[in-house]
């Protein structure tokens, strides 16, 4: 008999370390501790099958999280509500399962990202802090990796899909930028696009690591409207 399985979704923490690791890894990672906590999982079908794991829009390296998700497939009759205990007990401490649910909505919906950026280098003002919003009033090209020129890259105008952006002067040599941008595959954007811009039309030097340094927290993802997805 075929057994039956529910959906349920995982919200998990991405901090400190953790960080550093690619999606790939995380991905092996995730396999593993469910394995470890006796968590049964739908597998794939075929001669070699994997936990059947579904991520919903993956960080780059270097950028930290308060809100991933993983949906995965468990028997139906089996209990969720003690997951995240189990799994926690066996991840390292930088990757917290915050909460578990039957979702009610596709990763799909997903249509924004709400980032903290923290910037440090000697060359930040308030001056060029009160620069930063009104930068965004105008297009602003960087460079994006394509596949439809030979070149591999194209420029890319990224202000009309920044949905907001606010600049807050910390003290000399430091920053914090919170920002709503796109998150839809087809307008995609990475916030470490706003620190290129920065460079490019602010004259940002961040080439120093003796002196300079900026962080990536994602702090949410919306559905239209900004309404909070979960």
């Amino acid at each position: 008999m075929v057994p039956e399985y529910k959906k349920i979704r995982l919200k998990f923490q991405k901090t400190g370390n953790a960080k550093f690791i690619s999606h790939l890894d995380l991905d092996r990672t995730m396999k593993s501790v469910l394995t470890r906590a006796k968590v049964k999982v739908e597998h794939t079908h075929g001669y070699n099958p994997r936990p059947y794991l579904v991520f919903s829009l993956p960080t780059s390296v270097g950028t930290e999280s308060l809100c991933e998700f993983l949906d995965i497939k468990i028997p139906t009759e089996d209990d969720h509500t003690d997951i995240p205990e189990r799994l926690n007990k066996n991840l390292p401490p930088d990757i917290r399962v915050t909460d578990v649910y039957i979702p009610e909505t596709d990763f799909k919906q997903i249509t924004d990202a709400e980032y903290k950026l923290v910037i440090i280098s000697p060359k930040i003002t308030k001056e060029l802090a009160d620069k930063i919003k009104p930068l965004f009033s105008a297009p602003v090209f960087i460079e994006k990796r394509t596949k439809k020129t030979e070149s591999g890259f194209m420029d890319f105008d990224i202000t009309p899909y920044v949905k907001s952006i606010d600049a807050e002067f910390i003290k000399d040599g430091e920053l914090e930028i919170n920002t709503v941008v796109s998150a839809e595959n087809a307008t995609y954007i990475n916030p470490e696009y706003i620190i290129k811009a920065l460079c490019k039309y602010l004259e940002l030097d961040l080439s120093d690591p003796n002196t300079c340094l900026y962080t990536v927290l994602r702090t949410n993802v919306y559905k239209q409207n900004k309404e909070t997805f979960n």
